[in-house]
Parts: structure tokens; sequence; C-alpha cells
């Protein structure tokens, strides 16, 4: 099993190969509670990331609902590795 820390570098190295700015959040006093682990943006798109270290992985109070609000907004997903080629099949569309 992949620990949840590698699989975000992975995702967040892919959204820099894609040319997207990254912001990795850290959960500290100022950040809003639930916020998803990744915020991306790239020509006037943005996207946030939730990552889990796999399908069956916890998620903490609020993040479903708060990853479903930013949706709403723009485009957020929970993501791990079993569906992480499939968003990325999805990001690749949206991105160019």
């Amino acid at each position: 099993m992949v620990k949840e820390a590698d699989f975000q570098s992975k995702v967040i190295k892919w959204l820099r190969s894609q040319k997207c700015i990254v912001f990795k959040m850290q959960q500290n006093a100022t950040t809003r509670i639930a916020t998803p682990d990744i915020l991306f943006l790239k020509d006037g798109f943005w996207g946030a990331i939730e990552c889990k270290k796999s399908k069956n992985a916890k998620f903490q109070p609020g993040q479903k609902e708060m990853v479903a609000k930013m949706n709403e907004m723009s485009w957020a997903k929970a993501v791990w590795p079993e569906n992480w080629e499939e968003t990325k099949e999805e990001l690749n569309f949206i991105l160019k």
C-alpha cells in the first residue's frame, strides 16, 4: 500500500507537468477544516484534490462535503491510486 504523502507527491508532480500552479495545503490554525490536500490553477481554471492512500481510506469529518461544495464551484475530487488514471484522463480533457 502506498503512503498518502507519496501519492500526493505523485499527483503534485503530474499537475506541475501539466503547467498548473499547485498549492499543497497544510492543516494548521489558519486553514479551514476539511480543506482538500491540493489546490491547483491553470489558465483561469481551478481545482482541488483530496488524496487518499486507498479507496478504503477514511475521510475526516467534513471532507466529502467540502469536496462536493468545491466541485459545485469549479472542479474537485477525492483521488486514490486506484482511480488516479481515470482522474488524469478527466483532467487531461479539462486542462488542455
